[in-house]
């Protein structure tokens, strides 16, 4: 593929890297916002060689918020590819559940989602077609127990895409990716008894990721994927 713009929020995380690094791998320049000071450093130790050769841009930016969003996609010149792959993630029966977690949940999960592709339709109809890929779940469709403000997030981010994809002109293309539980750091120190060879690594994901954003994939529009 020859080298593309490419937007991928939430980027910093454990999905997320990896996402980064597929499509840094294929050629293309990318831009990553990021909020906590901490996970901007932590790309800048592990994307050195791409951060000095200009191929990776981080901006500090929260993409909830509608002016963040915009100027994030305004910076990434001919904008082609969006990831929409900001996400948070809470447990807890609903009864002992605050609806401030709702309100985070929804934030994190949904309203980035929202506001990230409301900033970068215009742009990749200018350039004349695109991608957008969100990062829905595999619980959105099979809800487990215990996971109501997070579920119901993900489900909108699933009606959310199909219905995009109905209203997004022809050229540009949206789907999501409904992964499993993900093998990341952060997941096994949250559940450290779980059987982690049923998990999927952000290696997969991400490789289902870059191929819905690629030329490969032009026939594809409003798809839920399992990974």
């Amino acid at each position: 593929m020859s080298e593309r713009s490419v937007l991928v929020t939430g980027g910093t995380g454990g999905l997320g890297q990896a996402v980064v690094a597929a499509f840094l791998d294929a050629g293309d320049r990318v831009w990553v916002p990021w909020i906590a000071a901490a996970e901007a450093e932590r790309m800048r130790e592990r994307f050195a060689a791409a951060l000095a050769a200009g191929r990776l841009t981080l901006v500090e930016a929260d993409v909830a918020e509608e002016k963040a969003a915009a100027e994030l996609v305004a910076q990434a010149a001919g904008l082609s590819v969006v990831v929409n792959g900001v996400g948070g993630f809470q447990a807890g029966p609903h009864d002992e559940t605050p609806l401030e977690v709702w309100d985070r949940m929804y934030r994190m999960n949904v309203r980035t989602t929202a506001a990230v592709s409301r900033a970068a339709l215009p742009a990749l109809r200018a350039r004349g077609g695109g991608a957008i890929v969100n990062v829905a779940a595999a619980a959105a469709l099979d809800p487990p127990a215990g996971l109501g403000a997070y579920v119901a997030s993900k489900a909108a981010v699933v009606a959310f895409t199909r219905s995009l994809a109905r209203e997004a002109p022809a050229e540009v293309r949206v789907n999501a990716v409904l992964p499993t539980t993900i093998d990341t750091p952060a997941n096994r120190a949250a559940m450290p008894d779980a059987d982690f060879s049923t998990w999927t690594r952000p290696e997969q994901i991400a490789a289902v990721i870059l191929w819905l954003a690629s030329d490969a994939a032009s026939a594809v529009r409003g798809a839920l994927v399992p990974v």
